[in-house]
């Protein structure tokens, strides 16, 4: 993990310099504000990665790839391409070959794994560097279309890297979304769940994970439909994402149950954010076959990580195995409650 993250530093390192280099070279005044432009943009990406290397080597960070050898030769194949690309030399350049490095430079540095690698370390503000990144790829395709005619080669270039950056935005959402619901998939969950508790354990602050499963829900879909019932499934996200804090991560955690984790929450605050989820849960009304109303309940298991800070992560299973416990004792009580929240307050030895 630190490798890919060092080669991430490194093309944004590549790509900043190369701008600042056509900047001062350029010999057309706007051309050249643009590229300084995207200098500064990409001088801010450098910051973004050197921020997700400080934290994997302060241990807030899990290692979020299985392929992570293909991952590495991808992005050293990234680095090799955006370093052949720069025009070479310390002549003055024309606003032609600055803006046609540049496409090609953009275009080298679109890989997926970028995207990826920002939406599984940093989901709560992905949203905002994919935006940030999108206008960064805006700015040098306007640049591009005021000044090459329509049809050149250009043109064309910046139109595949405006098509190829909306489609890698895809991929990223399909690799860590579920597609139904549009959470948060398992695999987004789990890479949340390592840095949470690393987080907790590292200052001794408290995190609650809440598992939240909706009640019978087999009858649903064996008296309804499985249309219906992924009608229900999306209702009941839609009622999970408006019933947390913007603190909160929610995600489907697989088939009928979902998770929510909650940083800085104790038992007691735990408790209060379900009894609101399974509140808002009890109001969803979704229109089956026929006309009828299906209802829904949820029961809900509370574990929660307490305890002084240590050198260590706090285990993800424990914490896991708490939630789950405290979630089928709520469903042995009669579901539609949230169980008794289990506390894992001592740290851990192993």
């Amino acid at each position: 993990m630190q490798q890919l993250l060092t080669l991430c530093v490194r093309v944004d390192e590549l790509a900043n310099a190369a701008y600042v280099d056509m900047a001062d070279r350029c010999m057309d005044e706007d051309v050249s504000q643009i590229l300084g432009r995207l200098a500064v943009e990409e001088a801010a990406h450098v910051g973004w990665w050197r921020d997700l290397l400080e934290a994997w080597n302060e241990g807030l960070l899990p290692d979020m790839w299985t392929d992570s050898d293909e991952a590495l030769a991808r992005l050293r194949e990234v680095v090799s391409e955006i370093e052949a690309t720069a025009p070479g030399g310390t002549g003055p350049l024309d606003a032609e070959t600055a803006l046609t490095a540049a496409v090609r430079l953009e275009f080298y540095a679109l890989d997926p794994v970028f995207a990826e690698m920002l939406d599984l370390a940093e989901p709560g503000v992905s949203r905002t560097r994919s935006d940030a990144y999108s206008r960064h790829v805006e700015r040098l395709v306007d640049a591009i279309e005021r000044h090459f005619p329509a049809g050149s080669l250009t043109q064309f270039l910046a139109h595949v890297l405006t098509r190829t950056q909306r489609e890698n935005r895809l991929l990223t959402a399909y690799a860590t979304r579920d597609v139904l619901t549009g959470l948060a998939n398992r695999r987004a969950l789990m890479t949340q769940l390592v840095q949470w508790t690393a987080w907790a354990g590292r200052y001794g602050h408290p995190v609650a994970l809440l598992l939240v499963d909706i009640d019978r829900f087999k009858q649903v879909n064996d008296t309804y439909g499985h249309l219906t019932g992924d009608d229900v499934l999306r209702a009941f996200s839609a009622t999970i994402t408006s019933a947390v804090r913007g603190a909160d991560f929610a995600a489907r955690y697989g088939g009928d149950e979902f998770a929510i984790i909650a940083p800085e929450l104790d038992a007691a605050d735990a408790q209060v954010l379900a009894h609101r989820v399974l509140d808002a849960v009890r109001k969803i009304a979704v229109v089956g076959p026929g006309g009828g109303v299906v209802k829904t309940s949820t029961s809900i298991g509370i574990g929660v990580l307490n305890g002084p800070a240590e050198p260590h992560p706090r285990p993800v299973d424990l914490l896991l195995a708490a939630a789950d416990h405290s979630l089928y004792a709520a469903k042995q009580a009669g579901r539609d409650r949230v169980g008794e929240p289990e506390s894992l307050d001592a740290p851990s030895d192993s």
